[in-house]
C-alpha cells in the first residue's frame, strides 16, 4: 500500500479529553447533550454538547483554542519521536464561513504553535466545514507524495458551536433541535490531529503504522443544504466515484461508512441518492454511523474523530472492520471523503 501512514491520533471532545476517552465514550454511547444557557424564541434553553471544563463564557475562537490544545497532546508522543531540528507542517481544516461567531484565525494559530512548543509551521487553512478536515488531509497526503512536507506531517480539524454567540445565531436560523425544528440538530464542538508519514518513513523514529489513507476525493454540491431546497447529492455522488475510481481501491467495498453529519433528514436523503449511484462500494450489509449520534454537529471537528473511529473499529470486536469510508459534506455545499485501512498490530 503507497498511501500515507497514519502514525499518531489525538483527539479532544464533550466526551472525552483524550483519544482514548473519546473513542472509549462513543463506543460506550456516552453523550453529553445539555441544555445551555441560551434560549430559542419560544423560551426554551437550546441543548448542545460541550466540553465542561470549559467556562460557559469562552468565546467561539477560546473554546476552539482549548480544544486544539489538548487534540495536540495527544500527538505530542509523535512529535518527541523526530530529531529536534527541522518543524512538522500543519494542515488545518476550519469552519466554513457564515455558520455561527467569527473565529479570530491568529488568535487561534496563536494557540496551536505555541503548544507546538516551536516545533510546528501551519502551512494551509481550509475553511470548509464538515468538507474542512478532508481538503487538508487531500492537501497534506500530496504534499508528503511530492516530498513538498517532508516525511511527517499533521493534519488536524476544529470546530465549536458552544459559544453563546454561536448558540444564539444556530437558534435564530432555526437550525437548532427543538419545538421550531424538531428535524434540528444539536450543537456540539470537537478537535483533532493526525500524524501522517510517507511510506517507510515511520521505521526510522520507532513510529506504530495504525492506518494508511487509501485515497481521498474533494467536490462540490450545487444545491447544498444552506439553500434550503431538495438536494440531488451530485456532489457526494462525485466524491464517492472519485475515492472509488482511485488505482489502490481497485474493485474492493467498503466494510463501513461514517459520516461527519448532523441527524437532519436532509443528510440522510443526500447520502442514500449517493448511495445508490455508488452501490459497488458500499459494504453488504450496510452500516452507516453519524458522527452527530454521539458528537452532536461539531462541524470541521467530525472529520479527525471518525477517522480515529475507524482505525479502531477492528479493534471495538468488528474484526472484518478494516477499510472505512469517511466523509462530511458542509451546509454550504463543500464535500470531501477519505477511505483508510486499519493496519493490524504486529
Amino acid at each position: 500500500m503507497s498511501g500515507a501512514r497514519v502514525v499518531g491520533v489525538g483527539l479532544c471532545t464533550p466526551i472525552g479529553t483524550t483519544t482514548h476517552l473519546t473513542l472509549a465514550s462513543l463506543r460506550a454511547g456516552l453523550v453529553r447533550f445539555a441544555e445551555t444557557q441560551v434560549e430559542d424564541d419560544l423560551g426554551e434553553p437550546v441543548r448542545a454538547s460541550r466540553l465542561s471544563l470549559l467556562d460557559i463564557a469562552a468565546t467561539r475562537t477560546e473554546r476552539m483554542s482549548a480544544l486544539a490544545r489538548q487534540a495536540l497532546v495527544g500527538v505530542r508522543p509523535v512529535l518527541e519521536c523526530l530529531p529536534p531540528r527541522g518543524r512538522v507542517p500543519v494542515y488545518l481544516g476550519l469552519p466554513e464561513q457564515g455558520l455561527g461567531a467569527e473565529v479570530e484565525l491568529k488568535a487561534l494559530e496563536a494557540a496551536i504553535l505555541e503548544e507546538g512548543a516551536g516545533r510546528l509551521e501551519l502551512v494551509k487553512v481550509h475553511e470548509g466545514g464538515r468538507a474542512a478536515f478532508f481538503e487538508a488531509l487531500a492537501t497534506a497526503t500530496r504534499d508528503l507524495q511530492s516530498g513538498r512536507a517532508g516525511a511527517l506531517a499533521l493534519v488536524g480539524a476544529v470546530d465549536s458551536y458552544g459559544d453563546a454567540a454561536s448558540l444564539e445565531a444556530l437558534s435564530k436560523a432555526r437550525l437548532h433541535l427543538g419545538r421550531q425544528n424538531p428535524d434540528g440538530r444539536i450543537p456540539g464542538e470537537a478537535a483533532g490531529f493526525i500524524a501522517l508519514t510517507r511510506p517507510g518513513a515511520s521505521k526510522s523514529w520507532g513510529l506504530e503504522e495504525t492506518g494508511v489513507v487509501l485515497g481521498t476525493a474533494l467536490a462540490v454540491e450545487p444545491r447544498p443544504f444552506a439553500r434550503m431546497t431538495p438536494g440531488l447529492a451530485d456532489g457526494l455522488t462525485e466524491a464517492l466515484r472519485s475515492v472509488r475510481g482511485d488505482g489502490v481501491m481497485g474493485a474492493r467495498r467498503v466494510d463501513g461508512v461514517l459520516a461527519c453529519q448532523p441527524g437532519e433528514t436532509w443528510w440522510g436523503t443526500e447520502f442514500s441518492r449517493a448511495y445508490l449511484r455508488n452501490a459497488g462500494l458500499m459494504p453488504e450489509p450496510l452500516r452507516v454511523h453519524l458522527s452527530g449520534e454521539g458528537l452532536g454537529d461539531a462541524g470541521a471537528g467530525a472529520g479527525p474523530v471518525m477517522l480515529g473511529v475507524a482505525l479502531h473499529r477492528a479493534r471495538w470486536g468488528e474484526p472484518a472492520a478494516r477499510r472505512t469510508l469517511i466523509y462530511g459534506s458542509a451546509d454550504g455545499g463543500r464535500v470531501g471523503a477519505c477511505v483508510v485501512e486499519m493496519i493490524p498490530k504486529a
